[in-house]
């Protein structure tokens, strides 16, 4: 760490947006050391006993099992020192389906990883981590605090003690919308359990994040994070990066619009409904309650029928006295 570094000023307008996969990718196969950093960084903030010494960048092709099975394509893929296979992905968009997504990659790229003649229990992990821009679970009536919706970490765990059945599977979710949203409620850069995590995800959100000296004091305290800026300039500086970078940028923009205007279009769809269906609700209440106003009316004319057919009988009985008198 090296507090008396002058770091030059940033210019935030003309750094790409770490969030968008093209960049991280870009960012993340051009700088292996910085993307260990990282990894041991989201490692650590689960105490986590790994730590990486070095990464080997692969194919991030899955093949295809047929030829209708679907092609997956993952931002990163890595292989680390010990074996295990990383997968990591940016995701803007798609959050109702991202579990199963990453599910689905995860058993691809593990059945991949056995060789003919390896044993079962020799194959090493596989480890999912997907960045998010918002949480893949409704969390409205959680109670868990802000640092575990931030990072979440699944596993197969045995359902009554919640020991730790096997770690061949390993999937973080981090929700990096929920962190820049703490670091502009609170101004305060530590909101994750391993400092070096909130650095590394401070400047992956910098576009969401309002005061950015945070991530100036960042670059400061810490050799890589200021080592990452300095490499998401030159990146961000590139004709032909750059020119692929807005195109992907633009296709994100222009398939959440897209979304966001089904979206529109389905609520509305369902306001209509709803409102049809409050209409036929209050034509019914109207038709019972004029039903049940028949109903009272019959009943008093009935009952007036019934007082008429009384007062006759009486007047008969009467008649028929008098004529007896006579």
């Amino acid at each position: 760490m090296n507090n008396k570094i002058e770091f030059p000023k940033i210019d935030y307008s003309l750094l790409m947006d770490l969030r968008i996969d093209y960049a991280f990718k870009t960012f993340a196969e051009g700088n292996p050391n910085l993307l260990i950093s990282l990894l041991n960084s989201i490692f650590a903030n689960k105490k986590i006993r790994r730590v990486i010494k070095s990464i080997n960048i692969k194919n991030p092709y899955l093949d295809k099992k047929s030829v209708e099975d679907k092609l997956s394509i993952l931002d990163v893929r890595a292989e680390l020192d010990d074996g295990t296979d990383i997968l990591i992905e940016m995701h803007m968009y798609g959050l109702g389906e991202l579990k199963a997504k990453t599910i689905r990659s995860w058993a691809r790229a593990y059945s991949e990883e056995l060789e003919v003649g390896q044993s079962y229990t020799a194959q090493p992990p596989t480890i999912t981590i997907a960045f998010t821009n918002g949480s893949v679970e409704s969390i409205e009536n959680d109670t868990n605090t802000k640092k575990d919706k931030i990072h979440r970490i699944c596993m197969i765990m045995d359902y009554e003690d919640y020991t730790v059945f096997t770690n061949a599977m390993e999937l973080h979710y981090i929700d990096m919308k929920a962190f820049a949203e703490a670091v502009n409620t609170t101004n305060n850069i530590i909101i994750t359990e391993e400092a070096m995590f909130s650095k590394w995800l401070t400047l992956i959100t910098e576009k969401e994040i309002n005061n950015k000296t945070i991530i100036e004091n960042a670059c400061k305290e810490e050799d890589e994070i200021r080592m990452a800026v300095t490499a998401l300039q030159r990146q961000s500086e590139d004709k032909l990066i750059r020119q692929a970078y807005q195109r992907r940028k633009d296709e994100i923009y222009f398939y959440n619009k897209e979304r966001a205007e089904d979206r529109r279009i389905a609520e509305q769809a369902i306001r209509r409904a709803e409102q049809a269906e409050q209409k036929t609700e209050q034509e019914q209440r109207r038709a019972e309650q004029a039903e049940r106003k028949t109903e009272q009316e019959q009943r008093r004319a009935e009952q007036a029928e019934a007082e008429i057919a009384k007062l006759r009988k009486e007047i008969e009985t009467l008649q028929t006295n008098q004529n007896v008198k006579k």
